[in-house]
């Protein structure tokens, strides 16, 4: 029964199947029971993954490490030590195995060790747009620009299309202006406002003055116009917000949001915010601190608001449900040694998007 797809919950004959102890049945089954976030369906959906797993299917393999990395991040128990080996010890073994999903989470659990830059090239290999553009970056990082233009042009032509603005930034590092402006200019005059501020760049470096001072005036337009946040001004704004806090070592956390909205399915990451916002607010039986009745519900469902706390990092990061493309992509890219270095105190911190810059602040608290 290979090939398996099912819409909504299995019918009998995967039961069946998974029963008679068909690998693929059997995952299909374990990740209907992990994916329903139901938290009674767990040890089932550990034990179909399991099975699954154990007799060589590669993609239960990838499944299974995120169960034992979920179950490891939702709460600080005794165990978690041996949750997180069998986290990383599942996913390489699909990885080696040729999974190039879980070649891509290798990539983000070893970031920054010796070993990154090797999954990354596996996992580009493999045909992971985002991991080409990753190394791209990491080999321009590194001085070796012939092989970074290759790997951006990979992803180019894989349809990624932040490829376009990365690869205009490095031409216009490497003083080749003309080059950067023909990827942007049709993206920006698009409408893309990070490709209107690499058009503007292009230009000026062009000398072209006139045209540049246009196009930064059109990327101050084309910004979002957000408060400090990231809930969208603008009429309609409500001013209750619906509110969850999560703790949790953060780290794992912004990897599994990665892993969410790879390949650029941004909608996936927001998807899982307003989930894991619903599920906590849920759980606090709609009161606050205090014992009060909570506040009412917000109009836009959309402008939940996640506050994850790191309590051995001492960082708090404020993450919307409706968070932009560019602020997941700039999450996904934070390295969270540096930023801790940069702090104002040795105190909490917070972490914030700020949109006009397009970046994260790293605030006192």
């Amino acid at each position: 029964m290979a090939g398996l797809k099912v819409a909504g919950k299995p019918d009998q004959n995967i039961e069946l199947a998974a029963e008679a102890g068909d690998p693929a049945a059997m995952r299909v089954l374990g990740k209907y029971l992990h994916t329903a976030e139901v938290d009674a369906n767990q040890v089932e959906a550990e034990r179909w993954l399991l099975a699954a797993a154990e007799a060589g299917d590669l993609e239960a393999m990838h499944e299974l490490s995120w169960l034992y990395h979920e179950r490891a991040a939702k709460q600080r128990r005794p165990d978690n030590q041996a949750d997180n080996a069998a986290w990383l010890s599942w996913c390489r073994r699909a990885a080696d195995g040729g999974w190039v999903d879980a070649m891509r989470t290798m990539a983000l659990i070893t970031a920054d060790t010796d070993e990154e830059e090797l999954w990354l090239r596996r996992a580009a290999g493999g045909g992971a747009r985002r991991e080409m553009l990753r190394l791209a970056d990491m080999l321009a990082g590194k001085g070796q620009g012939a092989e970074a233009e290759q790997w951006y042009h990979a992803a180019i032509a894989h349809g990624l299309p932040s490829a376009r603005d990365h690869l205009a930034s490095f031409l216009i590092a490497q003083d080749r202006p003309s080059e950067a402006e023909k990827y942007v200019r049709a993206e920006a005059e698009a409408g893309s406002w990070p490709a209107a501020r690499q058009l503007a760049e292009a230009l000026e470096r062009l000398g072209r003055a006139d045209e540049a001072a246009e196009w930064h005036a059109r990327a101050e337009a084309l910004s979002p116009r957000t408060y400090e946040g990231g809930v969208p001004a603008g009429p309609g704004l409500v001013e209750v917000i619906v509110t969850a806090v999560v703790t949790t070592a953060l780290v794992p956390f912004v990897q599994a949001l990665v892993s969410k909205i790879a390949d650029d399915a941004y909608g996936q990451g927001r998807q899982w915010i307003r989930r894991l916002v619903r599920r906590n607010r849920a759980s606090s039986n709609d009161t606050d601190d205090e014992g009060t009745p909570s506040s009412p519900p917000v109009v836009d469902a959309d402008a939940g608001l996640a506050v994850v706390q790191d309590p051995d990092a001492g960082i708090s990061l404020f993450l919307w449900s409706n968070a932009s493309d560019e602020a997941l992509r700039a999450l996904s890219a934070l390295d969270m040694d540096e930023l801790t270095l940069r702090r104002p105190d040795q105190g909490r911190v917070h972490l914030v998007w700020h949109p006009e810059p397009g970046t994260w602040h790293v605030r006192g608290h």
